[in-house]
C-alpha cells in the first residue's frame, strides 16, 4: 500500500505504475530485523522512492506492533541498496561485504584482525567502513577462530574449504551468495576510509570479474581492495583445484577494471610488529577519516 501511494506522500513524486513489490524480511539472533523492499517498473523514471518509502513503512508497522514489548525499539537507517536500469543505474546485484580476517599473522606475532589503532578491532572498524555501502557484511574466518573475543558477535562466514589463505574466504563468500557482487577488503589495510570504497564504486564494472585498486609501484591488481563479481568463483575455482592460491597473482591473468588510489598510502598494509610500530608512530595521532594526515 505505501509503495503505491508514495506519490500522495512525497511532494513532487509521480505517480509510477508499479509491476512488482516484493519484500524480504529476516530477523537475526540479536533481534534485528533487516527489511528489504524491491521494485519493479518499466517507467522512464526510477522506483527508489517507493521501494525506500515501502520499507520505512514496514518498519513503522513492526515497530506498531511491538511497541508493546519494549519502549527502546530504534529504527535505523534507511538506504539504496542497489538500482539497475535507467542512466543511473547503481550496481545491478545486491552488494555484500567481506572482511578477511582468516590469516594467522605469523609475521605479526599476534592477531592482526584485533589490533587497535583506533579504539576498536581492526575488523570491526573495517566492518563498520563497510556497513553503508553493502547489503550485508562479513567477516572471513576459521571455524571457531573469534570465539571468546571481540569479535565473536560479528556475523561471520567460516571457510568452506581448506584454509589456505585469502582465496578460501573469497571462495566461501562467492559460493554463499553466488548472485551478489563482494566487496572484500583485508584487515591488514590500516588506512582504508570511505573515500577509497566510493571510488571503487564508482569505477566498477559488471563486465570484468574484479574492480580493483592497480599498485601505483608495481602494476599489479590489489585483489585484497576489490568488487568482485560473480564470474570470479569460476576463475578461482579454477586456480584452486590447480594449487594457485594467491589472488594477486589469478587477477594478474585476468582481465580486470583497474582503478588508480588518490593516494598510495590508502593501500598501505601492516604485516609486522615492526610496521605496525611505525604507523603507529606516523599515523596515530591523526584523526581517521576522509583525509590523509600524516603526523
Amino acid at each position: 500500500m505505501a509503495v503505491k501511494r508514495t506519490d500522495q506522500l512525497i511532494p513532487f513524486c509521480h505517480q509510477i505504475p508499479v509491476e512488482d513489490c516484493t519484500f524480504d524480511i529476516t530477523i537475526d539472533d540479536h533481534l534485528l530485523v533487516t527489511i528489504h523492499c524491491t521494485v519493479k517498473t518499466s517507467a522512464k523514471t526510477g522506483v527508489e522512492m517507493e521501494a525506500l518509502c515501502g520499507a520505512a513503512t514496514a518498519a513503522l508497522t513492526i515497530y506498531d506492533m511491538c511497541k508493546s514489548v519494549s519502549p527502546h525499539i530504534c529504527i535505523q537507517e534507511t538506504r539504496l541498496v542497489t538500482k539497475s536500469g535507467g542512466k543511473n543505474a547503481l550496481l545491478e546485484r545486491p552488494l555484500y561485504g567481506l572482511v578477511l580476517t582468516g590469516g594467522r599473522s605469523k609475521r605479526m606475532g599476534r592477531d592482526k584482525a584485533l589490533l587497535n589503532p583506533f579504539g576498536k578491532p581492526h575488523a570491526a572498524y573495517l566492518y563498520e567502513l563497510l556497513q553503508p555501502y553493502c547489503q550485508q557484511v562479513y567477516l572471513s574466518a576459521r571455524a571457531g577462530q573469534w570465539s571468546g573475543t571481540a569479535l565473536e558477535l560479528l556475523p561471520t562466514l567460516p571457510d568452506l574449504v581448506e584454509s589456505v589463505g585469502p582465496i578460501s574466504g573469497l571462495l566461501t563468500a562467492l559460493n554463499t551468495h553466488p548472485e551478489a557482487n563482494w566487496l572484500v577488503v583485508a584487515c591488514d589495510l590500516l588506512n582504508l576510509r570511505s573515500e577509497t570504497i566510493q571510488k571503487l564504486l564508482d569505477h566498477y564494472q559488471a563486465e570484468t570479474i574484479a574492480t580493483c585498486y592497480v599498485n601505483p609501484e608495481r602494476g599489479f591488481p590489489e585483489a585484497l581492495c576489490a568488487i568482485y563479481t560473480p564470474q570470479a568463483a569460476a576463475v578461482l575455482e579454477r586456480a584452486y583445484a590447480e594449487g594457485v592460491y594467491c589472488p594477486v597473482e589469478i587477477l594478474s591473468r585476468q582481465p580486470c577494471t583497474l582503478v588508480t588510489p588518490n593516494h598510495e598510502v590508502e593501500l598501505m598494509n601492516v604485516n609486522t610488529a615492526e610496521e605496525y610500530a611505525t604507523f603507529q608512530s606516523v599515523w596515530g595521532s591523526c584523526s581517521h577519516g576522509n583525509s590523509i594526515c600524516p603526523k
